[in-house]
């Protein structure tokens, strides 16, 4: 008797831990759901030819649509969502377009989407928090999702702009590579940047690889792997020279979307000429800053009066140099940017999202991108395709 009450339990207790909790509104407890193979909404197969595409300006050839066609089922076949719903897509440079809610300013930084480099992607979105459909399966219950994706010469979700100096035809930015500095993170992100052995993974040991913490691109942190030939990432520093240079130029133009009164224009150029005077001797030097003061305006000049910190300045309130890592503004190589056209990347990023990394279907998404993953077969597929001719791509074991 004494046997079956303890067996009455353990299958009590068994049933329990693995009850489906729903919540109106809200959907499933991410625990209660944890340990399911929920898998895809579809799994792509991609019978017929690849087709061209026109966005925009852009054209993306057939070649191209077949690499991100090709990017989704390699992740698919890599990754099983357990605990999430996943879906898939693939997409291009989003198309700069007029906006009737947004202010003046906004539309004129939006327009800096034409100077980036020429891109397409694929990406898969794990929906996780969940309802049951009609049918009893697992759909979507809102659109909150962790995301992985993999893209030719992406540069807008990894990078910092610095708008002020940007324009239509020239993307200047900083990229937050903490990993690389020698600063490094900050003592509350370190554990986060090696979070399942990601700093030095054997798996993408070969390649540029770091960790984005959260509010620094935006919300969610990310994971970042970015690929290229010999290692080599086809941008240029700038120097405090052409950084001067950029901002005379476009000073008056901010100031014909986002006007300050007369007087006040002519105390920010007046700060200017001071600035540039005043790092004369440092004008071929390489244009450094801390990501804080990419936010630049008009009004960052009619503050930058003899005796404040300015945008070059990296040193706290007592005058001693700062322990926030101050990066170099970045522009792609105009050689690079026309080559991004073609039917060859200049560099891959691969990256996800971690946006809750105390939950088991994170978890597991991150390790499996680490672990099965095949990286090397897409490294050598883009920039070394004589290595894999004839194999075909697999998961890692």
């Amino acid at each position: 008797m004494k046997h079956t009450t303890v067996l009455a339990c353990l299958l009590l207790f068994c049933i329990t831990a693995h009850t489906q909790v729903y919540r109106e509104r809200i959907g499933f407890e991410l625990e209660s759901i944890a340990d399911i193979d929920i898998g895809w909404i579809k799994v792509y197969k991609y019978p017929t030819p690849p087709k061209s595409a026109t966005v925009g300006n852009r054209t993306y050839s057939s070649v191209q649509i077949g690499y991100v066609q090709q990017l989704i089922q390699w992740m698919q076949q890599s990754y099983l969502p357990k605990g999430c719903l996943g879906d898939a897509a693939y997409y291009v440079n989003q198309a700069p377009k007029f906006s009737g809610t947004n202010s003046r300013l906004g539309n004129a930084v939006n327009t800096h989407l034409q100077a980036l480099p020429h891109l397409y992607g694929a990406y898969t979105k794990m929906y996780m928090f969940l309802k049951k459909d009609a049918a009893g399966k697992f759909a979507p219950q809102n659109n909150f999702a962790e995301y992985w994706n993999i893209e030719a010469n992406g540069l807008q979700h990894i990078s910092e702009p610095v708008s002020f100096i940007s324009s239509p035809e020239e993307y200047y930015f900083i990229l937050p590579d903490f990993k690389a500095h020698s600063k490094g993170y900050q003592d509350e992100h370190k554990p986060a940047s090696d979070f399942k052995e990601f700093d030095d993974h054997k798996n993408i040991a070969a390649y540029k690889h770091f960790y984005i913490p959260p509010k620094v691109i935006n919300d969610n942190p990310h994971y970042v792997v970015i690929m290229t030939k010999n290692n080599e990432l086809p941008f240029e520093k700038i120097t405090i020279g052409e950084f001067f240079t950029q901002v005379e130029k476009q000073l008056p133009f901010w100031q014909s979307i986002d006007p300050v009164p007369t007087g006040t224009y002519a105390v920010a150029q007046k700060n200017l000429a001071r600035l540039k005077e005043k790092y004369k001797s440092k004008w071929n030097e390489p244009a450094n800053m801390k990501l804080s003061s990419t936010q630049i305006s008009l009004y960052t000049f009619v503050n930058a009066v003899e005796g404040q910190n300015d945008l070059f300045d990296n040193k706290d309130i007592y005058g001693n140099e700062s322990s926030i890592p101050a990066f170099p503004v970045l522009k792609v190589k105009k050689a690079a940017r026309e080559l991004c056209k073609t039917d060859r990347p200049q560099w891959l990023v691969i990256r996800w999202t971690m946006g809750m990394p105390n939950k088991r279907f994170n978890i597991h998404m991150h390790e499996s991108i680490l672990n099965k993953f095949n990286f090397e077969y897409v490294y050598n597929f883009f920039f070394y395709p004589e290595k894999i001719k004839g194999k075909p791509y697999r998961p890692l074991p």
